[in-house]
């Protein structure tokens, strides 16, 4: 599998939006569940302990591929289902 690395290819513009939506969401804990932010508590908390900007990053591509996913199947997103 490969690794997903920082970098700063593709629309700028849509990568700032992403990173905002991803710092909204860690914002908004507390109105809901979500995977996204459970992935970046993870990412925080030890062995991993990334700084806040490379979880971010990190969580940006997670919700690209789930994003992706749920596209590319016509599925709609439901916390309870989702792995």
């Amino acid at each position: 599998m490969a690794k997903d690395k920082i970098n700063k290819r593709g629309n700028k513009h849509l990568r700032k939006i992403m990173y905002l939506t991803v710092q909204n969401m860690i914002r908004q804990r507390r109105f809901g569940g979500n995977h996204i932010v459970e992935y970046y508590d993870k990412l925080k908390t030890q062995p991993y302990n990334k700084c806040h900007k490379v979880a971010s990053v990190a969580c940006v591509n997670k919700l690209l591929k789930k994003i992706f996913f749920l596209v590319t199947h016509n599925q709609n997103y439901d916390y309870r289902l989702a792995p």
